[in-house]
């Protein structure tokens, strides 16, 4: 039930009437009264309390609180905290002196973010190492992807090392940006609407969202056989969301801290399937076409909020209904009609298979 805030109408209206029932024979509505004028001010002083206590009574509920703070309070009642900024980590590859060790701490750049290694690392006969780096500052511009370069921050140092290294093919993940106030109020709600109840599907769920970086989860069971689990996760600052190796392996051992020993478990990235569309458009024109295009890709972005694709789960295959797109065509402004003819029917996802935007044709 909402908080009522009454008008300065309605509020000057109470005041004069209070003045006339507590001091008789005096007439508040008469603009030459000074009773008029303390009434006036008196309203707009009771107006401000109302605002206040509207204010507060806003906070006392996880769903209309607009502190930032008061919703960091709501969420940490139920142990859901705000998710740091993470570093991003994984292994690079390069050819150095032959049977040659080097230790912990080798600065590497790119794109003037540092790495360094976290343990010391021994180059094989043929002198091809693998050594484990993280990122010393956090974020989501810290990924990178496989196969990308990274330069020897100091060879003075290093004589032996390559100036050039690369990383290896599950690329360098995990890294993420703190966790934006609204992702934090709708994890705790749906931490408050799915309790824990030792090793659940939402729980699975509500493991994989703590994860830095990680802004959709499904979980389903019989992912890989009888008596396994398997999470599809969404990774913020990824090509669609689909999350590479390291952001993958950064949930696999969270959640192995967490879980229940009852089933194997698996952190699955979906597969992104495209949709291709034909479209009549009236009034067909430029500017219809390019807002018709931003809301689709809008709309087939599975990381926003209150998104209602998903990616199809073991028995539990997804079918995106043609009615949606048409959907969200209609509601472009400029647009009078038009005919969705691809895809005819509405396409099925199969487990794993996550739906994104395809080619558009105009015709």
């Amino acid at each position: 039930m909402a908080f009522p805030i009454r008008s300065l109408d309605e509020i000057s209206a109470s005041v004069r009437g209070a003045m006339r029932q507590y001091l008789p024979g005096t007439d508040a509505s008469l603009k030459q009264n000074v009773l008029r004028v303390i009434g006036k001010v008196q309203a707009l002083l009771a107006h401000e309390y109302e605002l206040r206590l509207n204010w507060i009574f806003r906070q006392l509920f996880l769903s209309t609180a607009t502190s930032p703070a008061i919703i960091r309070l709501h969420a940490a009642e139920y142990r859901v905290l705000q998710k740091p900024a993470s570093a991003a980590s994984g292994a690079i590859t390069g050819t150095g002196e032959p049977h040659k060790s080097y230790p912990a701490g080798v600065r590497f750049v790119s794109s003037g973010v540092t790495y360094v290694t976290i343990a010391g690392f021994t180059a094989n006969a043929a002198g091809f190492f693998t050594a484990s780096v993280q990122a010393e500052s956090s974020g989501a511009a810290t990924n990178r992807d496989a196969a990308a370069e990274l330069l020897l921050a100091d060879p003075a140092l290093y004589p032996t090392l390559p100036t050039t290294v690369t990383v290896a093919s599950g690329g360098l993940g995990g890294g993420a940006d703190i966790e934006a106030i609204e992702d934090l109020r709708a994890r705790a709600l749906k931490r408050k609407a799915s309790p824990p109840q030792g090793g659940t599907l939402p729980d699975y769920e509500n493991w994989a969202l703590e994860v830095p970086g990680v802004v959709t989860a499904w979980a389903a069971n019989f992912a890989n056989g009888s008596g396994t689990v398997g999470v599809w996760i969404l990774f913020d600052g990824r090509v669609n969301g689909i999350p590479e190796p390291g952001d993958l392996a950064a949930v696999d051992t969270y959640i192995e801290g967490l879980r229940l020993v009852r089933a194997a478990y698996y952190t699955v990235a979906p597969v992104a399937k495209p949709v291709d569309l034909t479209i009549s458009l009236s009034p067909d024109t430029s500017a219809n076409r390019t807002a018709v295009t931003e809301a689709l890709t809008t709309f087939f972005d599975a990381t926003l909020k209150n998104t209602r694709l998903r990616p199809g789960l073991p028995d539990n295959p997804f079918t995106l209904p043609i009615a949606w797109i048409s959907e969200v065509i209609s509601t472009v402004p400029g647009e009078n009609s038009h005919v969705l003819t691809v895809p005819a029917a509405g396409p099925v996802f199969q487990p794993g298979e996550l739906p994104v935007l395809g080619t558009i044709s105009w015709t």
